[in-house]
């Protein structure tokens, strides 16, 4: 089924422990979302034998998000571009900032009353171009994007999702913590 909205942008920030372990901190709801593009990078080869193509692999290589918001708030953007932020809400980009990866979720509506939900693991984002326009005899909203780039996390994961209604336990449970398999025995 096709989607039909979205809304729930959160970042989830990753820290890297003594012993190389990432772990995903408590997840923050970000600005409004208007726009959601993922393209997705895969390595193809094919094995030809004995006059044909005897077996295909495709494997995921990386992906790019590209986020459209209704704004990108100062925090977000210090947080997301490994910018600093002083006490007066400034946001100062400098040329040694370090962008640190992020799990980025989100939900998109589906006809019928059900939710796509979505973990993108592991995120870098850049530096967003800006527009400014002068106001015109109309009214015209100017609104940001800001892209990055998602690979694989070392288990080889990159994404988890699960199409639910909202009163599912799992979809209720979706944004308080970045989406982790579940190991317990079937």
């Amino acid at each position: 089924m096709a989607t039909i909205g979205l809304r729930d942008l959160y970042r989830a920030p990753i820290t890297t422990g003594s012993d190389g372990k990432e772990t995903y901190g408590t997840p923050v709801k970000m600005a409004k979302a208007i726009s959601a593009e993922l393209t997705v990078e895969a390595a193809e080869a094919i094995l030809y034998a004995d006059d044909g193509a005897d077996e295909v692999v495709k494997e995921f290589v990386k992906g790019e998000i590209k986020l459209g918001v209704n704004d990108l708030l100062p925090a977000d953007l210090a947080a997301l571009l490994g910018q600093t932020q002083d006490s007066d809400n400034v946001v100062y980009a400098s040329g040694d900032d370090e962008a640190p990866y992020f799990a980025i979720g989100f939900r998109a509506r589906k006809a019928g009353g059900t939710y796509k939900y979505i973990w993108l693991y592991k995120v870098k984002f850049s530096v967003p171009d800006e527009t400014y326009n002068t106001k015109g005899d109309g009214i015209e909203f100017s609104t940001p994007e800001i892209v990055g780039q998602f690979v694989k996390r070392d288990d080889g994961l990159w994404k988890a999702e699960h199409v639910s209604e909202p009163s599912n336990d799992v979809a209720k449970a979706w944004f308080t913590a970045v989406r982790e398999p579940n190991t317990d025995a079937a």
